[in-house]
């Protein structure tokens, strides 16, 4: 999930969740994944990682979740994530999405060491997005992405940035990827991506084939 965002706020949650039912909606995600990869990077050590999460959506655009993953570094063992946002399509075919992130791991007494905080603003049309994130924590990151829905299968791919501590020593990552479900029409999802960094001589930046099943309720 981390991809791309995060303080948000119980009090907004639950001021969403009483809105009325007929325009809200609340859905749930699992997935199993051969390696946690975020902006080009393992989380966990390349090794198999049980993700999931739960997703609150209102027709006015707003939206918030909740979302969790075992992870293996600086003392963690499991992230949490909390977003909010607002999302909304214009009449020209132009998405706007913005919102914040909070990322939180636990796992040892240093592990919340981790903890931190970003914002994001998001454009698409026609397929092509891009993508802004910034926190008082670390430096800057973008994306730029394409995707292309085709009868049964969805290509993307994505070109990002990331300068991770706000010292102009950043890092570009990159992504392929092809996505579908399982008879065409099971909400049994999975997904193969290439992922790639031009970081030399570490092992969890490198080149990686993962596969991703999930579903959604």
């Amino acid at each position: 999930m981390k991809n791309s965002i995060k303080a948000l706020s119980a009090t907004i949650i639950a001021a969403a969740i009483v809105a009325p039912a007929a325009h809200a909606e609340i859905t749930a995600n699992v997935a199993l994944t051969t390696d946690y990869v975020w902006r080009g990077i393992s989380q966990n050590q390349e090794d198999p990682a049980l993700q999931g999460g739960f997703d609150y959506s209102h027709e006015s655009g707003f939206y918030a979740g909740i979302w969790g993953s075992n992870v293996n570094f600086g003392g963690a063992s499991t992230e949490l994530d909390l977003y909010a946002g607002w999302g909304t399509e214009l009449s020209n075919g132009v998405g706007l999405d913005f919102g914040i992130i909070r990322y939180a791991y636990v796992g040892s007494d240093i592990a919340s060491d981790n903890d931190f905080t970003e914002y994001y603003a998001g454009i698409s049309y026609a397929g092509f997005g891009f993508n802004y994130s910034f926190g008082d924590e670390f430096g800057d990151q973008y994306e730029l992405s394409y995707g292309y829905d085709f009868e049964n299968v969805s290509l993307a791919a994505a070109y990002g940035n990331y300068d991770v501590n706000d010292d102009g020593n950043d890092y570009d990552y990159y992504s392929l990827g092809v996505s579908g479900s399982f008879g065409g029409k099971s909400d049994l999802g999975w997904d193969v991506s290439y992922w790639d960094t031009d970081i030399n001589n570490v092992d969890e930046a490198e080149g990686r084939i993962v596969f991703t099943l999930s579903k959604e309720f």
